[in-house]
């Protein structure tokens, strides 16, 4: 996989539907992303609150952040977020969320599950 991280401003926009809606591709198809949609949430942190680092062994997570500053545990790394970034958390991988604005740090997650063979 290569960074989790991406930022909306670097993905170039598309035209669809008879060129009528523009649109930015989080997920791609020839990402071979695993696994069927379980959860997906809007979400906040407070200032100075964090994420109990947890992992998912079943499935993979997606991080949409929306508003605010802060950084993201994926694996061992710390990576800072921002508006805009879009985080890809791997099966298995240690993560966690640290909220280090003075104001909510607003994001939208959705959990995969593995899919039935």
């Amino acid at each position: 996989m290569n960074s989790p991280k991406k930022n909306i401003s670097d993905i170039p926009s598309e035209l669809n539907h008879k060129d009528t809606t523009h649109r930015k591709r989080l997920i791609r198809v020839d990402e071979h992303h695993k696994g069927d949609i379980a959860t997906m949430n809007y979400a906040w942190l407070e200032p100075g609150k964090q994420l109990d680092t947890h992992l998912h062994s079943d499935g993979e997570e997606f991080y949409y952040f929306l508003e605010g500053f802060g950084t993201i545990l994926v694996g061992d790394a710390w990576i800072p977020v921002t508006p805009g970034d879009f985080v890809t958390i791997p099966v298995g991988a240690h993560h966690s969320i640290k909220n280090t604005a003075q104001k909510n740090l607003v994001f939208l997650t959705i959990r995969t599950v593995a899919s039935p063979s």
